[in-house]
Parts: C-alpha cells; structure tokens; sequence
C-alpha cells in the first residue's frame, strides 16, 4: 500500500502538502488496491438499480461509503439503507433529521427514492461540456486551444494537449463499436472522452434529419419553385437522401413531375406512384399549393419550412423515441414533412417503428410496406430506450474522485491527525454552511463535525472537557469567541478564502505548538524515569 510521505508539521507541513499532493494522490490512486475498487465501481454501478444492489456488492459499497467519509459504517448496514432509501423530500425521514451531513449528501447523491441520482459539485465539469456540445467536429475542437485544454482537463488528459493527430483518431471513434480506435486503447478515459463528445454520432448525424435542417436553415423559404430546387444541387440531393430516393437524381424529368404535382388531382404523377415517398416529397415542398397560394396573394408555409424551423429552433438532438413523442411540435411537423398516414395510434405505432430491430425481420419496420415510414425511420438515430436508473455524466467519476480524495486524507491521518483536519476543512465547512439554515444551525454542525470541531477547539483554545457542557452553552460559547477571535460569529463568513486561510493557519500553528508540547512532555517523562 502507497503511503504519502509529509514532511514537517504544521504550517510548514502543510505546505510541503499542497505542493506534491497532485502526485502523491495520483501514485496512491494507482495502489492495486484502489485501483481495483474504484475500477470495479467504474465497471459495475451502472447497473445498481436500488439500495439492495448496491449494499450487497461490498466493494461497491465501499468505494460509495469512503466518498462521503463514511467509510466506518460499511457493516453498519440497516441503517445505511434507511439513510439510503431516505425520501429527501420528507423533512422527517432519517437523512434529513441526522446533523451530521454526510449522510445527507450520501443519500442526495444516489437518490434511490427520488427520481435520478445527482452529484453535488459536477455543475462546472457540466457547464464546460455545454460550452463544448455546440461543436460539430473533432476539427472544430482542436482548432480552439483553450477549449481543447478545459475539455482534456475534464477527463485528466491534459498530457495530449500537442498530440492533435492522435486526439482526432479518439475524438471521432464511435464508441459503440467495440474495434473503434477509443476503444482498443488500455486508458478507459479516451473511449469517455469521445462519448461525451458524440463527433462520430455528429458526423453520422449529416445524412439525418438534423444535417438535412441544417442544409436548410436559411433558405427553405427561397426555395418556392421546382427551378429554385434544381438550382440548388447540394439541397436536391440532400432531399432525395432524406426520402431514401437518392437513384432518382438521374430522373430529373420524373422529379419536376413529381414537384409539380397537383396534388388535389387523384391523376397527378404524384398520386399516381405505388411508392408513396413521392407523394410526401411532393407535400414537403408544396410548390403547386404555393403558385396558387400566390395567385391570390395568400401566404403559403411549407412543410418543409416548419420542419427546418422546429428542428434547428432544438438545442438537443432526439435521442429516443420518447423524446420526439414529449416534443409535440417536433413530433407533428415531422410526421407531416413524411405524410404518415393518419391514424388513431399514430404516435405508439411510430414508436414501435423506431424502436424495431432492423436485423429483425418481423419487426414492425421490416414488415410496413409503407415506405414513408422507412424513410421516416431513417431521418433519425435513435439510442435504445433505457429503463430504470440511469447515471449522469461524470457521477462516477465524481464518486470515485471524492473516494481518492477522503481515503488519500486518511493515510495522511495516520502519520499526522491535525494535517488530515487541515486539508477537509475547507470541504467540511461549505458542507456546514450549505446544508444549514441559520447561523445557529451552522455552528450547531460545526459542534456534530469531528474536523471542524477540533478545528474551533484548539483555535480558542478550549480543554476536552468543553464537549461535557450543556449544548446550547456550547453553541453560545462558540460565538462569541468567534466574534471575539475572528469579528464574526457568522460561519458563512470563514467560507471567504482569506477567512478560510487565516483559520486554517491559525489551527495549524497552534496545533503544532500542541504536537511540540506533547513530544516534550514526553521526552521529559522518560528522562524522569531514569
């Protein structure tokens, strides 16, 4: 086992600290022992769907518990799971009623009686991959230094800053194919890093209904004659893609037909066409509606202008096919752009369209002859839907980083108690402060945190015995030495930075001065002794 090295004690010590704990914590982190749990917790919680789960996989729980400092409660297991199965929204459910927080945010982040687990402190990592998902390309990305520095910062990977060639080969792997390039590297964060970039599915995305809206943008209100269209060989071909007609480019007589169809004529070539893609390519554009829309100076919207509106008007492309049903909009001009036959199941049948096995051939898909509904199907790329549980990016990430964190701080406590207090203050008292809503509820946590209570106490100066008095004395006693010490009795004021250091400061110099007073005492009793 990897055991960090301090050098001094006190101020000095923790200085020495903070210079070499990056590389301290990365060798500690790279020990076969925690690299085989927080491994095993990369691998396996996925698939914990419930407290149960969870607690009957040991070095899961381990790795969970050590993330929030609860590392001595792993037997201690009915009343993990009650603090597990908390309802956070009952002010009198067991997480909520405990004053230390760590359960509380033990039990926020896994949620199992909530709807979605959720990680304090993944909001930046998540404001930065926002930034970032407007992207298109891997080219896009490496051509913008200081996104491509925050963006390998996110996933520790800041070594391969200059080896674009190689991060073009990661970025755009899809890594749903296990042969991908990400995917045959032995670090696990290349293959993380082009996920949650999605270029390969981007690129993919061109020949969707998303690259077809985007060809549009602009310009799909200019296009109002089967000429304008003909004039435009990039919008015709990417229209004929989308239909799945892509051999007619070679049929332009045919297409301009097609176009030009009066579609109130049952005789119309469009009408007439067992295929009925052509009758839907027909009602995309509407030109024969527009020229008599014109005629009597009537406005005319097209089919095709509300679809390239709707979709590009979308931040997110449509991941499943619950997420197009709950956009109605969406849903309405898309089935419209593909004139899918109406019908009372309309949306559930559309559903079960997109959620067909295409290797299947008795899917639903395989089996409609209804070639509108192919090409409807084709225009997007659908994930399949997932039931249960699901984690959000970078949770376990998260979870695994505030392990390392907690324990590295615990193999520092061995060697020196005041320096492991020393390095969670700052994390144990924006917890405090946060999860409180008065001051005297803050100082009441400070008086229920093992850290911040040894912090306070050897800072004023108080004898073990303060903890034996009554609480709320203990509670007033605080204050006013805070105020007395500091000009404030007000916690959320030490969680200032320069408040933070002078407090951190002060514990450590007179925590040291302890450590001094100890080893001479005890110097002075052996040398009594002879």
């Amino acid at each position: 086992m990897f055991t960090p090295t301090v050098i001094g004690t006190g101020l000095a010590g923790y200085g020495f600290l903070q210079r070499t704990r990056g590389q301290q914590q990365a060798l500690y982190a790279q020990s076969p022992q925690v690299t085989r749990d927080t491994q095993h917790f990369m691998d396996k919680l996925k698939v914990v769907q419930s407290s149960e789960q969870l607690m009957e996989d040991r070095a899961l729980l381990r790795v969970a518990l050590g993330a929030f400092g609860l590392d001595e409660d792993i037997n201690n297991r009915a009343f993990i799971k009650k603090i597990l199965d908390s309802d956070l929204s009952d002010s009198g459910s067991l997480a909520n009623k405990l004053a230390d927080n760590r359960y509380l945010a033990f039990a926020k982040a896994f949620n199992f009686a909530g709807e979605a687990p959720q990680l304090e402190g993944l909001s930046s990592a998540s404001e930065v991959m926002e930034e970032l998902a407007g992207l298109k390309t891997a080219d896009d990305l490496l051509r913008r230094p200081a996104l491509l520095t925050a963006a390998l910062s996110q996933f520790g990977l800041e070594g391969d800053r200059s080896n674009t060639f190689f991060l073009k080969q990661v970025l755009n792997s899809d890594v749903t194919d296990p042969a991908s390039f990400a995917n045959r590297l032995s670090d696990p964060r290349y293959a993380e890093m082009a996920e949650a970039f999605g270029f390969a599915e981007k690129l993919a995305q061109k020949d969707t209904i998303y690259g077809f809206a985007a060809k549009f943008d602009g310009v799909a209100g200019s296009i109002k004659t089967a000429d304008d269209l003909f004039a435009e060989p990039e919008l015709l071909e990417a229209t004929l893609d989308i239909f799945g007609l892509e051999n007619d480019i070679y049929r332009p007589d045919f297409l301009r037909e097609v176009l030009e169809s009066d579609l109130g004529d049952a005789a119309s070539v469009a009408n007439t066409q067992d295929d009925t893609r052509y009758l839907a390519l027909a009602e995309a554009f509407g030109f024969h509606a527009r020229a008599e829309a014109e005629a009597v100076n009537a406005p005319y919207t097209s089919r095709l202008e509300k679809l390239v509106e709707t979709v590009n008007a979308r931040a997110t492309v449509i991941g499943s096919p619950s997420e197009l049903f709950s956009d109605i909009g969406l849903m309405l001009d898309t089935f419209a752009f593909f004139d899918l036959p109406s019908r009372a199941d309309g949306a559930q049948f559309a559903a079960k369209i997109l959620n067909s096995d295409r290797d299947n051939p008795l899917s639903y898909l395989n089996l409609e002859q209804d070639q509108r509904y192919h090409a409807f199907a084709d225009a997007f790329i659908m994930k399949p839907e997932t039931e249960g549980r699901v984690y959000p990016a970078g949770f376990a990430e998260g979870i695994v980083q505030n392990y390392l964190d907690r324990q590295f701080e615990i193999q520092i406590g061995q060697s020196d108690a005041s320096m492991r207090v020393a390095m969670s203050l700052e994390r144990e008292l924006n917890d405090t402060v946060k999860n409180a809503l008065s001051t005297d509820a803050q100082w009441y946590g400070v008086l229920a945190s093992k850290p911040l209570r040894a912090v306070f106490e050897t800072i004023f100066g108080l004898p073990p015995s303060f903890g034996a008095l009554d609480i709320d004395r203990q509670l007033n006693d605080m204050k006013v030495r805070a105020q007395n010490y500091f000009g404030t009795d007000d916690l959320a004021d030490f969680t200032d930075p320069d408040l933070m250091d002078q407090l951190r400061n002060r514990y450590l110099t007179l925590s040291g001065v302890q450590n001094t007073a100890q080893v001479g005492n005890s110097v002075l009793t052996l040398l009594a002794g002879n």
